[in-house]
């Protein structure tokens, strides 16, 4: 018999997948969605007004991304557990939300039974990371490479701009004119992006950036 039913936000902007995964819990007796948004601005507003047990919530989201969402959800609501969906297994992705205090993350491609397992275990008030990303988070060295460069943390705003403009194929020289940089700050900053992301190339920055929804 279920004692306790943990009330539950759902937050994604496909509403497909919204209801696939409303129809999945409602095998759980023990969870009880509370409330449907599909974007950060709309979520936090629920979670403000109901104080929910668990949100499960995606990151690529309009207005506001997950990441963002996540840490205001803390501060309004520092009992709720935020269990995060991804399409993708970003280092820096998976770290910076981590570090923030999130309760689980999990890729979009999990399975129903490790979707209910990550939702009681995070329930419990236990950590819960997809079992492909697992190794990330034991990285015991994630803050210093063996040259005592930052290996790891979220981008700071000046990368984020430099970022973008990368996205607008703008040259090295462009985005140093129009941050007011100079062109071998920008190379560097463009050295300490791919680094952080784990990125080989502009098509992995480009997926990490539609992922947070910088993207046209």
């Amino acid at each position: 018999m279920v004692t306790h039913r943990y009330s539950l936000v759902l937050v994604d902007d496909q509403s497909i997948f919204l209801d696939g995964i409303e129809s999945l819990l409602e095998r759980m007796p023990e969870v009880h969605v509370i409330g449907k948004a599909h974007n950060g601005q709309a979520a936090l507003a629920l979670v403000a007004e109901h104080k929910p047990d668990l949100v499960l919530m995606d990151i690529n989201m309009p207005g506001m991304d997950g990441i963002e969402a996540s840490k205001r959800m803390r501060k309004a609501s520092p009992e709720t557990r935020v269990i995060v969906l991804s399409m993708y297994g970003h280092r820096e992705f998976v770290l910076e939300l981590l570090d923030s205090g999130v309760g689980g993350y999990l890729l979009k491609s999990t399975s129903k039974d490790e979707l209910m397992a990550a939702i009681r275990t995070v329930a419990e008030g236990k950590q819960y990371i997809a079992n492909e990303l697992r190794a990330l988070a034991k990285e015991a060295d994630r803050h210093a490479d063996r040259n005592g460069e930052t290996k790891y943390g979220p981008l700071t705003s000046r990368e984020v701009d430099v970022v973008k403009l990368i996205l607008k194929e703008r040259t090295t020289q462009e985005i140093a004119e129009a941050l007011f940089l100079s062109v071998p700050t920008v190379e560097t900053h463009r050295r300490n992006i791919f680094h952080k992301l784990d990125c080989r190339n502009i098509a992995g920055l480009v997926k990490y950036a539609m992922e947070r929804g910088w993207g046209e």
